[in-house]
């Protein structure tokens, strides 16, 4: 949301039927540019989106989620840059040094499912919004 709000090109990949954790979201998730992956295991559409991009952000209150777990799994096992933040606006400092230190072109934001961090993804677009702008 952050990045579409400031005019940054978003996309990436969701699973099969552009599943969320409450129900089939291909609208939104088309209006941001995300393709629909042939399998509708979060894990396949987890390491496509990890190869795809330069880096990946991951907000997280639940760094121990599973779905965080994967996501840094495949970041290492891919040997692609990673960093794990909070959902909070101190952390704009962090995720900017992150930014310019690889010189990112693509970064991948991954995070707790809303149910786990209420707020979660307008906290996220907050810190992108004031990364980016």
């Amino acid at each position: 949301m952050g990045a579409k709000r400031i005019g940054i090109k978003t996309g990436g990949v969701a699973p099969q039927g552009y599943r969320t954790e409450v129900r089939e979201q291909s609208k939104a998730l088309k209006e941001f540019g995300l393709s629909e992956h042939q399998s509708s295991d979060y894990k396949c559409k987890t390491i496509e989106n990890v190869i795809s991009s330069d880096a990946t952000l991951v907000v997280a209150v639940d760094v121990n989620s599973n779905g965080t777990c994967l996501t840094i799994h495949y970041c290492e096992e891919f040997r692609k840059p990673y960093l794990v933040i909070k959902s909070s606006l101190d952390c704009v400092f962090e995720v900017q040094s992150f930014v310019e230190k690889y010189r990112l072109n693509v970064l991948n934001i991954a995070g707790n499912r809303k149910s786990v961090s209420k707020g979660i993804a307008s906290k996220t677009a907050a810190i992108i919004q004031a990364v980016f702008e």
